[in-house]
């Protein structure tokens, strides 16, 4: 399991990077979905959905899960800039 977890969390990073935010949002909610702990899998989900409420819950998930990590504050300090 934690093979396929991998590859989707590849897929769709690789999918967001090419402006695919469809297919990134479906690859990475299966992420999601299979760990709901997977904090890369949040992080990059951040970026795949369209508003900044569900931009900020995944961000939430993310320091929820690891307090210190700095993309997810940085993320978050960005979305209270834009209030």
């Amino acid at each position: 399991m934690e093979e396929q977890v991998a590859e989707w969390l590849y897929d769709g990073v690789m999918a967001l990077r090419e402006g695919d935010r469809e297919q990134a949002l479906n690859l990475l909610m299966q992420v999601i979905e299979a760990d709901e702990r997977h904090e890369q899998g949040w992080l990059w989900l951040s970026g795949a959905v369209d508003t900044p409420e569900d931009q900020e819950t995944a961000l939430l998930n993310v320091l929820d899960i690891n307090p210190s990590n700095v993309h997810a504050r940085r993320g978050i300090e960005w979305l209270e800039s834009q209030k």
